[in-house]
């Protein structure tokens, strides 16, 4: 490699690799979303119910609404199961950050290329508690925070076509 490269070796912690995880699986934190709304629907159910004292609703309605829930439950458990596994492998791996002036690299195994992009191609930048996730052209990479050297937050961060999301789950 030139001289002008700079190359950090990372692998994913325990925190880091569930957020990848969650990342790479496409869920984010939509389990935790759609519980919330499916609670405060039925509350919100329950509730016009008791004001208007309207009956309950049928016993296939009821049944149709235990299936659901059911549904929603096995979803869940699988969801956890996906990210667990995966978070898992995600672990396992040694990644290479190689950062220059123009751009930077994610290699593996420090010969395999994962990933490449130039600073200006940097479409989005979503930035959480552990872990950096970076949009360009080329795809999607998770960089963790700890891991990324402060002169190259300062060349992701302070460019002017980047949209900078925070991310509470990430």
């Amino acid at each position: 490699m030139a001289e002008d490269l700079k190359q950090t070796e990372f692998s994913y912690n325990e925190k880091e690799a569930e957020a990848v995880a969650r990342c790479e699986t496409g869920v984010g934190d939509l389990p935790s979303k759609a519980a919330f709304w499916i609670i405060l629907m039925i509350l919100i159910t329950i509730g016009i119910r008791i004001i208007f004292e309207l009956p309950l609703p049928p016993m296939s309605m009821m049944g149709m609404y235990g299936a659901t829930l059911l549904l929603w439950i096995l979803f869940s458990v699988y969801i956890r199961h996906r990210i667990r596994v995966t978070a898992e492998d995600l672990k396992k791996r040694t990644l290479y950050l190689v950062w220059e002036e123009e751009g930077f690299s994610v290699y593996e195994f420090s010969s395999e290329l994962r990933y490449h992009t130039a600073y200006e191609e940097i479409a989005s930048v979503e930035k959480g508690e552990q872990i950096y996730r970076i949009t360009s052209p080329m795809g999607r990479i998770c960089i963790p925070v700890r891991t990324a050297p402060a002169e190259f937050r300062d060349m992701i961060e302070k460019r002017e076509n980047v949209q900078i999301i925070t991310r509470r789950w990430m």
